[in-house]
């Protein structure tokens, strides 16, 4: 079966590409700030959610190494939020310099207005943007000169490895016939959500033994994910693969299956994203199986790359579209890593060492999760 590249993802592609290259700018050689940068990072969710409070732990622990004054608002996964905070911000008598957010709701643009009115640099983490909304903007600093870049984890990438190993882990356990999977993704208009659905796909392409039997959106709630999931329970009662965008929407999927009597790790097998730590603790008790992962690190690279430039060593040198490889964890493989994930020590990095600005022997730009995790013990 040929699966037709939707536009959006078309767009992550390109993103993934510039990685390795400098994209089409050149630095106008800006003098190094005075004091400490300001940066505002809209948290895109609210404050009890797991893994968006993992990304923020970990830019905390870089502003203090990099003396970087950082405040945190959180959108509440709204549009209109993140829009007010970025409106306020540039109201401010004492603006930020930069600001960090999330393109919720495809509120980019008009984010990009109000910050580059009032002078404040932006970048964006976590999801592309979709064509349609790429198209006018043309990329940072060209419709907007004061979008500087992005920081983008490769969902594509993870979401397809983790579709292969749950297929070869049900074909190793002998299951005979057509192998059903059953998706819960985030809010069909979320590109992230979209990212992962299309990468799930994309790995099927090679096994014709298995198929997508249902696909159901949700929301980034486990109390939500909870309801979804008891009604795709119904109509798939004995799909042997249940695949979940996030932390969240796996921790509804498990507590279903749980209660109607399916033996995870024998006839049923889970996988997810997010390297949280009640994902971590499912792993290890068999609930979840492969858990795909490390785009937490994303608000650090952020924040890095925005002290930096505000520094003066613009990385518009090395590139302006980072995308990072994820990783994938499951009971065989998390010893090492989930003892350091459990220890949440993020302060025993030294941040310095990941910016050109500090380190000036460093030439490009390193933002893998392995990368990170080596530094907590200080490799």
């Amino acid at each position: 079966m040929q699966w037709r590249v939707p536009g959006a993802i078309r767009a992550l592609l390109f993103g993934v590409i510039c990685v390795a290259q400098i994209c089409a700018f050149n630095p106008s050689g800006l003098a190094a700030g005075q004091g400490a940068p300001r940066v505002l990072f809209i948290n895109p969710a609210p404050p009890e959610d797991q893994y968006w409070t993992l990304v923020t732990r970990m830019m905390q622990a870089a502003a203090q190494d990099l003396g970087v004054e950082l405040e945190v608002q959180h959108a509440f996964h709204s549009g209109d939020y993140t829009l007010k905070y970025a409106t306020l911000a540039a109201e401010r008598a004492v603006k930020p310099h930069y600001i960090i957010f999330r393109n919720v709701d495809e509120i980019g643009e008009d984010v990009f207005k109000v910050t580059g009115a009032a002078g404040i640099n932006t970048i964006t983490i976590d999801a592309p943007f979709q064509e349609k909304e790429l198209a006018p903007l043309g990329g940072p600093r060209k419709t907007y000169p004061r979008w500087l870049g992005q920081v983008v984890p490769n969902s594509l990438g993870a979401s397809d490895q983790m579709t292969q190993v749950l297929i070869g882990e049900v074909m190793r356990r002998g299951f005979k016939g057509l192998i059903d999977i059953v998706a819960m993704t985030g809010p069909e208009d979320d590109i992230g959500s979209q990212v992962r659905l299309f990468g799930l796909k994309r790995g099927l392409k090679d096994h014709r033994n298995a198929r997508l039997k249902h696909a159901f959106p949700s929301a980034w709630d486990s109390k939500v994910a909870d309801r979804e999931a008891f009604k795709a329970f119904r109509y798939a009662l004995n799909a042997p693969v249940w695949w979940g965008a996030d932390d969240n929407i796996a921790e509804g999927m498990v507590n279903v299956l749980r209660n109607t009597h399916r033996k995870l790790g024998q006839d049923t097998f889970v996988g997810a994203f997010n390297w949280t730590q009640p994902m971590l603790t499912a792993v290890v008790q068999n609930q979840v199986h492969y858990l795909a992962g490390g785009s937490f690190v994303q608000g650090a690279a952020a924040l890095i790359l925005a002290h930096d430039h505000f520094r003066g060593k613009d990385f518009a040198e090395v590139g302006l579209n980072y995308t990072m490889d994820l990783g994938i964890l499951y009971r065989d493989n998390l010893k090492s890593t989930g003892r350091i994930m459990i220890s949440d020590a993020w302060d025993r990095i030294d941040f310095r060492r990941f910016s050109r600005a500090t380190n000036p022997a460093l030439t490009q730009y390193d933002f893998t999760v392995n990368r990170f995790l080596r530094a907590v013990l200080g490799q």
